[in-house]
């Protein structure tokens, strides 16, 4: 029988410097008995102060030689671990001081929480995030803490939202929906929740919440933003991949654009300034919910679009280097 009552928690960390000291002091903190529970920090070849940081605490820290991804990360986390419930923590993730207590009563896995990632900021990339979940999600998106408990199912998976910033599994179940590569580019979220719903269905406590802590500079963003690009397009892109068809009619639009611009290069450079400008304002009187979202969409679409596309642009041409 699964013992639900003891738990080992895998906080990967990769330059989680900023947030670090918050995540660990809250999970150090727990109202649970220390011997119930363990906290293993895998440290992926941080150049910050993200180990200095958790050896201030009880924690079993390991460093890896260099960055690997979370995959990796979360892996070697997972062969250290004495228990056999897993809790995977991000660095960015706060724990309410309760959460073990009430994973345990809960006495099911795998669970994902409700993760409280907004707190009614009116400007700035918290914003946008938001406006964007709420749109893709609808009424299954709930920001406050009374989010009501579901099921994922392989039925509803596309539908729902889901993540793997904090998710408890069973370290059987985790191993065995692993993907085939491990490496940075490779999807570390919908691919392995897909997979473990075809197992056993996931537990989305609405009772449970935790906090997450989003990037506010536009670096941090850009760079967060162009990092998952390739990890979307890992899962989504592919062939039979949801967005695999759109994906390959923007390619075709693109085709047709480049051949413009060598006949009529000013008709293609206008033609395609407009496009954009058209575009971003869509995307914003699309995604608002108030006026003020416009602006918030408006000039925080171009970053993130950017960001993205060079993201799946490096995914694609990795995928042309490994075929040649």
């Amino acid at each position: 029988m699964a013992d639900y009552t003891t738990f080992s928690i895998i906080v990967p960390v990769y330059n989680g410097a900023e947030t670090l000291d918050c995540c660990l002091s809250a999970l150090v903190a727990q109202a649970y008995s220390p011997e119930l529970y363990e906290i293993i920090v895998v440290d992926d070849g941080s150049t910050d102060d993200s180990v200095r940081i958790a050896q201030r605490y009880p924690v079993r820290l390991i460093k890896l030689a260099r960055n690997q991804g979370r995959i990796v990360a979360r892996n070697t986390g997972v062969a250290a671990a004495r228990f056999e419930t897993l809790v995977f923590n991000d660095a960015r993730v706060i724990a309410e001081p309760n959460l073990l207590a009430k994973l345990a009563r809960q006495g099911y896995q795998p669970i994902l929480p409700n993760v409280v990632a907004y707190q009614g900021e009116r400007w700035g990339f918290e914003r946008f995030f938001h406006l964007l979940r709420w749109k893709m999600h609808g009424a299954f998106y709930q920001a406050e803490a009374d989010a009501e408990d579901y099921y994922l199912t392989d039925d509803n998976f596309e539908q729902r939202p889901k993540g793997t910033t904090l998710f408890v599994v069973d370290r059987t179940l985790w191993q065995r929906c692993q993907p085939a590569a491990s490496d940075k580019m490779t999807n570390d979220d919908t691919r392995i929740l897909r997979a473990i719903v075809r197992h056993k269905p996931i537990l989305r406590a609405g009772h449970i919440t935790v906090v997450y802590h989003q990037r506010r500079q536009p670096g941090q963003v850009f760079k967060h933003i162009f990092e998952r690009g390739p990890r979307f397009a890992d899962y989504y892109l592919q062939r039979g991949g949801r967005y695999h068809r759109l994906y390959l009619a923007i390619w075709g639009m693109l085709g047709l654009t480049g051949l413009i611009t060598v006949f009529r290069p000013k008709l293609a450079l206008r033609s395609g300034v407009i496009m954009l400008l058209m575009t971003d304002l869509a995307a914003a009187l699309y995604l608002k919910r108030s006026w003020s979202d416009v602006i918030v969409v408006g000039l925080g679409l171009p970053l993130i679009g950017l960001a993205f596309g060079l993201g799946i642009l490096k995914w694609q041409f990795s995928r042309l280097v490994n075929l040649g």
